[in-house]
């Protein structure tokens, strides 16, 4: 059974996805999270609404000691958007799915566990992580169900803060998609448009992904298929605007 979510968006919508923001503090990562605060700037002016598609953190978990060091100042300024009236919508991801409400107390945040549903002037819009879509992700897949078993989440929010990301960044392979283009052979791209297409078949309007770091706006049968790329190569910005349509753009 599908439910929507009844919200009023305001427009435009603005809608980023797998930022991957590290645990450290280089100067490649202070420079991805200057573009994303210039981003915030433009969003306060406009006004509307930002969406998160997922893996917006590298590895988040609220420690019973704290929350990561290392993304206070990310936090803040999700704080301030939020003082602005901007409503945040996040998706989470694989990488960022350990949530216990942290996101919703210290910025507003409305989190979606699974898939983020709604509707505008009569189109239902579909925004998915997509993790685990592929068929062949059996592995993952298992490993998902262990990931997200609330014991072992809970279990390791008791590690203190520090010993935590330590372990994060040691497991972590983000650094090496840095610089490499992230492309998907035929085959999984049919599969994902795949996915895609079913979900037109549920009558389902347009349909936003993210997770495979692919980008772009696809047409089919006058339906749309957006991959939401990412901010560790493209910076991608999704937009949603009622005189312009769907838009992406690399910020």
């Amino acid at each position: 059974m599908i439910f929507y979510i009844l919200v009023y968006m305001k427009m435009p919508l603005y809608i980023i996805s797998d930022n991957h923001f590290m645990l450290e503090n280089s100067s490649t990562e202070k420079e991805r999270r200057s573009k994303l605060f210039n981003l915030f700037d433009k969003i306060k002016k406009t006004g509307g609404t930002l969406i998160l598609g997922g893996d917006f953190f590298d590895f988040w978990i609220e420690f019973k000691n704290g929350t990561p060091h290392y993304y206070q100042d990310i936090l803040n300024e999700l704080e301030i958007l939020n003082n602005h009236k901007i409503a945040i919508h996040y998706v989470l991801g694989n990488h960022d799915y350990w949530d216990f409400g942290f996101f919703k107390k210290k910025f507003g945040a409305i989190t979606y566990k699974n898939d983020f549903i709604f509707s505008i002037n009569n189109k239902k819009i579909l925004i998915t992580h997509g993790d685990g879509i592929l068929k062949n992700d059996y592995l993952y897949r298992f490993m998902r169900r262990i990931l997200r078993n609330k014991i072992i989440m809970f279990l390791f929010s008791l590690i203190p803060e520090k010993i935590g990301c330590s372990i994060a960044q040691k497991i972590s392979s983000t650094k090496k998609k840095f610089g490499v283009k992230h492309i998907l052979n035929l085959n999984l791209k049919k599969e994902l448009e795949n996915f895609a297409i079913k979900k037109f078949k549920e009558n389902f309007d347009v349909v936003l992904m993210g997770h495979y770091h692919q980008l772009g706006i696809k047409n089919i049968n006058d339906k749309l298929f957006i991959n939401l790329g990412d901010w560790i190569n493209h910076f991608t910005v999704t937009k949603f605007t009622k005189e312009g349509g769907w838009e992406q753009e690399s910020w």
